[in-house]
């Protein structure tokens, strides 16, 4: 099984601690599905034992909702695009408005076992059209996307999240761009990355070695993402996990201020193309 599928199976374990907690940030129905099917000792133990070890994810995955719906319902996008979709449950449980198509681009292996694992549950799609669609991120991604009926001439709302750090430097720079080329003005794209520092932290080492050893290695980093993203026409505007009212009462890392040397961050960001996409 490939390390990526093997990390989408982990985020919906997560998913699911946070949707059994009282408190939960969020409900994700297929990641409790899944898990109830597919690793009832865990499910059994989280009923019982709400867990803190996912709460920078389920902080993460409610930004990345709120910012989503802000896209479809407070402005005129109707497009919706999930790279490295994974287990991602937001086709089923968000409130979409009337007239939202939401395509899932991941592996072809991973849309394959989400399509069989699906058809043995009652789950439905009642506020979305979703369009799954099996293409490699580092391969010709977008001719699988419009092919699949994604009109690059629509605002659309992006979403890139737990992926970039898995590619290589060059890699999460042909995402964007591409990205960027498919996007209408007015389109908006949300993505987490992490800085560049973080690679470098003593307190980091140990969690970056584990990764490489179970052959998930990070290998990559932005340090200024505002302008990184900026010269491709974006305007950003860059959030770190613990900044949001959300992470109030979760264990999640307070980072010391931007100009701070040497912190370990996490990106969480929300980018409005303003001008039209360059072309090439």
């Amino acid at each position: 099984m490939s390390s990526l599928i093997e990390t989408a199976h982990w985020i919906a374990c997560a998913r699911a601690a946070e949707s059994l907690r009282d408190d939960r940030l969020f409900h994700d129905p297929l990641a409790v599905e899944f898990v109830r099917r597919t690793e009832p000792d865990l499910y059994a133990r989280l009923r019982s034992e709400p867990s803190s070890r996912y709460d920078v994810l389920a902080v993460r995955t409610r930004f990345f909702d709120d910012c989503l719906l802000r896209a479809v319902t407070t402005g005129p996008a109707r497009q919706v695009v999930v790279l490295a979709a994974g287990m991602d449950g937001r086709a089923f449980r968000l409130p979409w408005p009337p007239g939202v198509t939401l395509y899932e681009v991941d592996l072809p292996a991973a849309v394959e076992e989400k399509a069989a694992f699906l058809s043995r549950t009652s789950l439905t799609t009642d506020r979305c059209r979703r369009i799954a669609v099996g293409a490699d991120l580092t391969d010709d991604w977008p001719s699988a996307l419009v092919d699949a009926g994604f009109r690059s001439d629509l605002r659309t709302a992006w979403l890139v999240e737990g992926v970039l750090y898995y590619l290589t430097e060059p890699q999460v720079n042909t995402v964007v761009d591409r990205v960027t080329a498919l996007s209408a003005a007015g389109s908006a794209c949300f993505l987490e990355h992490v800085n560049t520092d973080l690679y470098r932290a003593p307190w980091m080492q140990e969690w970056l070695r584990t990764m490489r050893d179970e052959g998930r290695p990070w290998l990559s980093g932005v340090a200024d993402p505002e302008t990184w993203l900026g010269g491709r026409g974006w305007h950003a505007v860059v959030r770190e996990p613990g900044e949001l009212a959300e992470a109030a009462g979760r264990l999640v890392p307070r980072t010391p201020p931007r100009a701070t040397p040497g912190a370990a961050r996490t990106w969480l960001i929300s980018a409005d193309l303003a001008d039209p996409a360059p072309s090439g």
